[in-house]
C-alpha cells in the first residue's frame, strides 16, 4: 500500500470493481432486480399509459394516464422505502466485498450481503446524523454544506472498517480528511463527473432503443426504462464505492502509515492502534469502547 494520486485512485478502484465484478454483481441483482422488478409490477398494474422517459431526465413531460391512482400512489410510497432498504444494504455490501479485496482478504456476496443486513441499523443512525449535518451546512450560504460533504465523505468506510458508531464515524471522517479537503474534493468530482457521463450515454442508447423497437407508452419501454436503471446502478455503485474506499484507506496510508500497521499484524505483531485489539467484522482493530 502507497499513498494514490488521483488517476492512481480511478485507476485501482476500475480494477478492484473488475477484480470482484462477479461478486458485486451478485449484491447488485440480488438486491437491486427484484426491485426493478416490484417498479414495473406496480407501474403497469396502475396506469393505462406510462409515458417512459430518460433516465436522466426531470422534465414533466410525461404522458400518465392511472387506472387507480391510489393504489399507484401505495405502490410508489412502497418502492420508495424498499429503495433506501436496497440502497443501504446493496451500498454497504459493496463495501464490504471493496474493502475486503483491498485489503487481500477473502470476499463472497453471501458473506457481504450478511454483513450489510448486520449493519443497517448503524448505516442508517450514520445516514441520518450526514444528511441533518450536511442540511444544516447547506442553509449557510451553501458552501458549508459542501465543505461538510467532503470533511465527511469516508464515515461509512470508517463505520464499516472501524466499527465506530454514527458520531465516532463522522469525528473520524473529519479528522482524516483534514489536511486533504481539496485532494478529496478532487477525487469525488472527478469520479461523479465519470458516472454522470455514463448515467448520460445509457439513457441516450436506452431511449433510442426503446425509440426504434417498441412504442414510449408501451410496457416494453417501461422495462427498458427500468432495465436501463438497473444497469446504470450495476456499474455506478460499485464504483462509487470502490473510490470512497480507497480515499478513506489512501488517508489512513498518508496519516497513519496503515501499510506497515497492516503488515506488521500479518507477521503476527500486535496492531499499531491498540495492543491488544478488539476486531469487528472486518477482522480489523476496533477502539475500546468504539460502537459496535
Amino acid at each position: 500500500m502507497r499513498p494514490l494520486n488521483l488517476g492512481e485512485t480511478l485507476d485501482a478502484s476500475i480494477k478492484i470493481v473488475t477484480a470482484r465484478w462477479k461478486t458485486l454483481a451478485t449484491v447488485m441483482l440480488v438486491i437491486a432486480l427484484p426491485l426493478e422488478i416490484a417498479n414495473i409490477l406496480i407501474i403497469s398494474s396502475t396506469t393505462d399509459v406510462y409515458q417512459a422517459g430518460t433516465l436522466f431526465s426531470t422534465s414533466d413531460t410525461t404522458k400518465t394516464t392511472y387506472s387507480d391512482s391510489g393504489a399507484y400512489a401505495a405502490g410508489q410510497v412502497a418502492i420508495l422505502a424498499l429503495t433506501f432498504l436496497s440502497y443501504f444494504i446493496g451500498n454497504v455490501a459493496c463495501y464490504r466485498a471493496i474493502a475486503d479485496t483491498y485489503l487481500q482478504r477473502e470476499t463472497s456476496a453471501r458473506d457481504s450481503l450478511s454483513f450489510a443486513a448486520g449493519r443497517l441499523g448503524a448505516t442508517l443512525w450514520l445516514t441520518i446524523l450526514l444528511v441533518l449535518g450536511i442540511f444544516l451546512g447547506f442553509l449557510f450560504l451553501i458552501l458549508p454544506g459542501i465543505w461538510l460533504l467532503i470533511a465527511w465523505s469516508v464515515a461509512l468506510p470508517v463505520l464499516l472498517v472501524e466499527g465506530k458508531g454514527g458520531a465516532g464515524a463522522i469525528g473520524r471522517s473529519f479528522k482524516l480528511v483534514e489536511g486533504r479537503w481539496w485532494a478529496t474534493c478532487g477525487r469525488f468530482v472527478v469520479a461523479y463527473i465519470l458516472v454522470l457521463v455514463v448515467t448520460s450515454v445509457a439513457g441516450v442508447a436506452f431511449d433510442a432503443l426503446a425509440s426504434g423497437l417498441v412504442s414510449d407508452t408501451s410496457t416494453g419501454a417501461l422495462i427498458l426504462e427500468r432495465f436501463g436503471n438497473f444497469l446504470v446502478d450495476l456499474i455506478t455503485t460499485p464504483f462509487i464505492a470502490a473510490v470512497t474506499t480507497l480515499v478513506y484507506f489512501d488517508l489512513r496510508v498518508r496519516k497513519e502509515g496503515f501499510d506497515l500497521a497492516l503488515l506488521a499484524e500479518r507477521m503476527g505483531g500486535a496492531s499499531a492502534y491498540d495492543p491488544a485489539p478488539q476486531r469487528d467484522a472486518f477482522g480489523n482493530p476496533v477502539a475500546p469502547g468504539a460502537a459496535s
